[in-house]
């Protein structure tokens, strides 16, 4: 496992972090060792607003998919006991569909002429098609948290199988309300699955650019956009790419932990 790692993680991310310092002249990249491709990243107005923009759509989506696979989680394990892993294998069944299948079925459902819209026009309830519902952040958010749900059940559903039903029922025994026994048994109990869950929402809609690209438009665009765009096609800049990179992962891992720290100071009130 650890020489996986080393292979497949730690020495590209350390090539990575080499590019970041050299400099790019057209298409030919020149060995330095220069601060200029952080400066510009820390500078520009441009980053910046991507910045904020991305961490804002990658937290809103965790704060929606997290809380529903928690909810689903919970039914499977301790209302529908017997039929959880039924429902388990039904959720998976989206996975095997393909990333991009997945994602232009969204587009389908929320375009101007898609399913949704449609159908509110046939119930009556609105004249004309909602337009924010696609090419906006607001379709970003959809998508990417209907794309990770399946995703955020897994770890959340394997942690509260370790969960005995004696401890819920003991807290209520004692006295606990329902939400109480919620905060104080259960959360604490699957912090493991939550810190899981939380990471693939957050830091998967956080690097996500294919998104973004397909049901955001160019008003919508992330910085997992400019990225991508630094790495391919007219006036690449590897070197400026491989930097941003680095800030991307950096800041979300800052936020992460932040995060992280918030639900312990949480569960332990």
């Amino acid at each position: 496992m650890g020489i996986f790692y080393v292979v497949f993680f730690a020495i590209p991310m350390l090539c990575l972090l080499v590019l970041s310092f050299w400099r790019a002249k057209g298409f030919e990249l020149i060995p330095d060792f220069t601060l200029e491709n952080y400066h510009k990243i820390f500078t520009s107005p441009l980053y910046r607003a991507l910045m904020l923009r991305t961490i804002g759509v990658a937290f809103t989506t965790a704060l929606i998919v997290v809380p529903i696979a928690f909810a689903i989680s919970y039914v499977m394990r301790f209302v529908f006991e017997r039929r959880g892993q039924l429902i388990l294998q039904i959720i998976l069944l989206s996975l095997f569909s393909g990333y991009l299948v997945r994602i232009y079925a969204w587009r389908t459902i929320l375009g101007k002429q898609g399913l949704l819209n449609s159908t509110l026009q046939w119930l009556g309830i609105i004249e004309e098609p909602l337009e924010f519902l696609i090419y906006s952040n607001i379709a970003v958010v959809i998508t990417l948290s209907g794309l990770l749900l399946p995703l955020a059940v897994l770890p959340l559903y394997s942690a509260m199988l370790n969960v005995s039903r004696d401890y819920i029922e003991a807290a209520r025994d004692l006295g606990a309300g329902k939400l109480h026994t919620l905060r104080t048994v259960l959360v604490p109990m699957v912090i493991p699955g939550l810190r899981t869950a939380f990471a693939f929402a957050f830091l998967l809609s956080a690097g996500d650019f294919v998104t973004p690209a397909l049901v955001g438009g160019s008003q919508s665009m992330l910085i997992g956009n400019i990225v991508a765009d630094q790495f391919r096609g007219i006036g690449s800049n590897w070197p400026l790419g491989a930097g941003m990179a680095f800030v991307v992962v950096a800041v979300m891992l800052l936020a992460y932990l932040a995060v992280m720290r918030l639900i312990r100071l949480i569960t332990r009130w």
